[in-house]
């Protein structure tokens, strides 16, 4: 009488192949993942840093009135505040922040431009495009009544 007390030689290769498939497609689901969540992220912080810049704008915090409020992103994600006197001089930076990501792309159709008196953009509607690198994408609208919001 034979005992098979294991397992042939196709079962463990059939099974190996079958946990190597589950592993494949687990990590390639993990990777869309972490770039999801890395655009996500960066949308987030942008959109903070814009509502900053509005509400810096609105709360008239500078020496006088008609003084704007330019924000300049870069596709590096280099995000500029700088402040101007209504006859168009520099009074200064407000604040400089880099929101970009190694993978992800930053693109502005225009600058940002909040006036002091009311805290709106001025300058139309303006769309901000956040691509990861395996083409995910999330967008920005600032529309001319300043607010801001995910399109």
């Amino acid at each position: 009488m034979k005992n098979n007390f294991g397992f042939t030689l196709i079962e463990l290769i059939v099974a190996i192949t079958i946990g190597m498939l589950v592993v494949g497609f687990g990590s390639v689901s993990l990777n869309n993942f972490f770039e999801n969540q890395k655009v996500e992220s960066i949308k987030q912080e942008l959109m903070s840093n814009l509502r900053f810049a509005r509400n810096y704008a609105a709360t008239n915090q500078f020496a006088s009135n008609g003084n704007s409020l330019l924000v300049i992103i870069n596709n590096d994600g280099l995000m500029t505040s700088k402040s101007y006197k209504k006859d168009g001089t520099l009074i200064g930076i407000v604040s400089t922040k880099n929101i970009g990501q190694k993978g992800v792309s930053i693109a502005v159709d225009k600058s940002i431009k909040f006036s002091v008196t009311d805290g709106r953009s001025i300058n139309g509607v303006v769309v901000v495009t956040i691509t990861g690198s395996s083409g995910m994408t999330k967008k920005i609208k600032i529309d001319e009544s300043g607010l801001i919001y995910e399109e």
